[in-house]
């Protein structure tokens, strides 16, 4: 049996153009070794390889004819080689213009993933995600810190620990709903989302709260039983009261500040922490400057971990 790997990869320019024309353009292939193909191509161009599928002995070509049949007509459409288009794997797939760079690989992953499935076999994304030895130790701490009634949480955390995929993995493995990413500077880090978007678009949802359709999707999503992951930027003007709203108004869920430590903690902005976290936990991120980060809240547990504890726990 071969061990091919379908993947899915665009110029990342595809995703501001879809800004216009509602369509973001991808191609699907399959190689036996894609990490050759994509290293092929750094300092080239733009590349962008977001998901990867085991498809053992299946072929790219199965996928395609999927892919063109009219059950997907008004979502995907086939764009055959001619003077601009030379490749046969060419799609585009049809996303909402307002969406966010990682909603629209969710969109297009789970349109792939339908077509895997519907091809029969084996079929088995290859993203996968390994929580190391301090990782598993974190999320240890933070289940056992809100067992005992602990609902204000600092993870002191030194730098490649993995904070994110380490948060990421105790909310897809938790009983809640919704986890909320916010923190004090005038952009969310989009780490969280481009995680959620490589191994775990099949658990979860990402939402964005400045979203034009913000409020819909996540109604949708919470209504189909999903668990929603949701960055909120703190600067956003009058739309975050309402998200606020939205999302103060599903009561099981947890809000991480992510870099709690940088950008101007205001009495505005903490007032707006305080509001989305209302009655529930809420956990501070940092690599540094903890007491900084902690001074605007009152720390029930903390956890610090340096580099030298993740080397000497350096086992996996």
């Amino acid at each position: 049996m071969t061990n091919k790997t379908l993947y899915v990869e665009t110029d990342s320019l595809e995703f501001k153009e879809a800004k216009t024309t509602g369509w973001v353009r991808c191609i699907i292939g399959d190689a036996f070794d894609v990490d050759t193909r994509d290293a092929q191509y750094k300092g080239k161009r733009r590349q962008d390889f977001f998901a990867r599928w085991d498809i053992r002995d299946k072929r790219d070509h199965s996928v395609h004819n999927e892919l063109k049949r009219p059950v997907y007509r008004k979502e995907v459409k086939y764009i055959p080689p001619d003077g601009d288009v030379q490749s046969r794997e060419v799609f585009e797939f049809k996303v909402n213009k307002t969406w966010t760079k990682s909603r629209m690989k969710q969109h297009v992953i789970g349109l792939v993933t339908q077509a895997v499935n519907n091809t029969g076999g084996d079929n088995v994304q290859s993203f996968d995600f390994i929580p190391t030895t301090w990782q598993q130790r974190a999320i240890e701490f933070i289940a056992e810190s809100l067992d005992a009634g602990k609902t204000t949480l600092m993870l002191e955390l030194a730098a490649r620990f993995g904070k994110t995929g380490t948060l990421t993995q105790l909310f897809s493995y938790s009983d809640v709903d919704v986890m909320v990413v916010t923190n004090y500077v005038k952009t969310v880090n989009t780490s969280f989302a481009d995680t959620v978007v490589k191994f775990f678009s099949d658990h979860m949802i990402c939402l964005d709260a400045k979203d034009e359709n913000f409020s819909d999707e996540l109604k949708t999503a919470i209504d189909a039983g999903k668990k929603v992951l949701i960055t909120c930027a703190l600067f956003n003007g009058s739309k975050l009261d309402k998200a606020i709203r939205d999302i103060t108004a599903i009561p099981n869920r947890f809000v991480v500040v992510d870099e709690a430590d940088f950008g101007a903690h205001t009495a505005r902005q903490r007032a707006k922490v305080e509001a989305l976290r209302a009655d529930v936990p809420l956990i501070l991120m940092t690599g540094t400057n903890a007491d900084r980060a902690a001074s605007s809240h009152n720390i029930d547990a903390h956890l610090a971990v340096t580099y030298m504890d993740m080397l000497m726990e350096c086992d996996n």
